[in-house]
């Protein structure tokens, strides 16, 4: 277990006396391994480590970029950390080791922030300081869990495109922009959810660096809808404005089930007013949200929700892969899903067992595991498949 080489480790880099530096670093390792408050909580379970404090040489412990295949190293810049000598030959040092499977992400927290030169001059950097042009102050609160979000945003979306190994060389000269290795499919229901869709899609176009699938206006002339929506879907992530109508309309269920089939990530809001006659079972198992009283929260809410189930997803079929090939024998088959199992799982089953040659079939899934009473529904089905975790995995 411990020969794991993980898919990627996040490095937070920020000055000692940087007030609001511990507070965005403990947010980010809620977001990125899990809930510090809550260490037993489902997370993605990247490894996130800190580096502010100085060692005898007044600079950070080294970073050692060997332990990962993939490296985020994340800045928190501020004055204090542009004032100080040594943490400026920190990150001249750190950015020397950059390549393509390592990278510096810097985040401005202060005006000044642009200037810090030390090999940064060409990247570009994430505004903190800033949130729908409104100047922030971060010794605010609320101006400061703004900041966190637009900083989740930004690296979530960063930490995919690393994974994917997106290397974009053409801008997109529509809209003036390199494109997103990300694609968000908006499913919704015309007749009660195109209206929020709609103001949902503006909002990305307008602030974000992300593609979304429209059908309204995505759909080519003269090609086939439904095999146009299943590539879309099978490349995307899919958001799922769930409200009073969208159970009734068939190609809102068909959308569902694509994604399901391509083990797509999906993310469903909540929007029901009145009620539905019959909720879609394949409605389940995924994670949920809702709009909220102020839109533009609600929206970045849903952004940030559905990145997080793209990395999760780009992570987890990494990093269980790597538990597949070492725990996978003479005697043992094991296969793995980056959700936790659910009956809809059986129809892969199904054709991984014609295949076994005899051996046990195991299903790996992410951590924490399943409770009793979810894993006895599925064992009553099939018996013989053993569902797991890492931390029982025993190789």
């Amino acid at each position: 277990m411990n020969n794991i080489k993980y898919p990627l480790n996040i490095y937070l880099v920020w000055h000692p006396n940087f007030k609001a530096g511990k507070k965005i670093a403990e947010e980010l390792y809620s977001t990125f391994c899990r809930d510090y408050q809550n260490p037993l909580s489902r997370g993605i379970g990247i490894p996130v480590y800190f580096r502010y404090a100085k060692l005898e040489d007044n600079k950070p412990l080294e970073i050692d970029l060997s332990n990962a295949e993939k490296n985020a190293i994340l800045l928190l810049i501020d004055e204090e950390y542009i004032l100080d000598e040594d943490f400026r030959l920190y990150t001249e040092e750190l950015s020397k080791k950059i390549d393509d499977d390592n990278r510096i992400f810097p985040i401005s927290l202060c005006n000044k922030a642009y200037s810090i030169g030390c090999g940064l001059s060409t990247l570009q950097f994430t505004d903190a300081t800033k949130f729908f042009d409104k100047n922030l102050n971060l010794q605010d609160k609320k101006d400061l869990e703004k900041s966190i979000k637009k900083i989740k945003t930004e690296l979530l979306h960063d930490c995919s495109r690393l994974i994917l190994n997106f290397h974009p060389k053409q801008k997109d000269k529509e809209h003036h922009r390199i494109g997103s290795p990300v694609k968000l499919f908006l499913s919704h229901a015309k007749k009660d959810g195109e209206t929020t869709t709609i103001r949902f899609k503006q909002f990305i176009e307008n602030n974000l660096k992300l593609d979304v699938f429209f059908d309204t206006v995505d759909i080519a002339n003269g090609y086939d809808f439904a095999e146009q929506f299943e590539q879309e879907i099978k490349h995307s992530a899919l958001v799922v404005f769930h409200t009073d109508e969208y159970s009734n309309r068939e190609w809102c269920r068909r959308e569902i089930l694509i994604a399901k089939k391509h083990k797509s990530p999906i993310v469903v809001v909540h929007n029901i007013l009145i009620g539905e006659k019959r909720a879609f079972p394949y409605l389940g198992n995924m994670p949920t949200t809702v709009i909220g009283k102020k839109e533009i929260i609600g929206f970045y809410k849903i952004v940030n929700l559905t990145l997080y189930q793209v990395l999760n997803n780009l992570y987890q079929n990494r990093l269980l892969e790597r538990y597949s090939n070492m725990g996978s024998n003479d005697y043992n088959e094991i296969k793995v899903i980056t959700s936790p199992p659910e009956l809809f799982n059986f129809l892969d089953i199904k054709k991984y067992k014609e295949d076994l040659g005899g051996k046990n079939l195991i299903i790996l899934y992410p951590d924490p595991p399943l409770g009793l009473e979810e894993l006895n529904i599925l064992n009553e089905l099939d018996e013989d498949v053993e569902f797991t975790t890492p931390i029982n995995l025993n190789l």
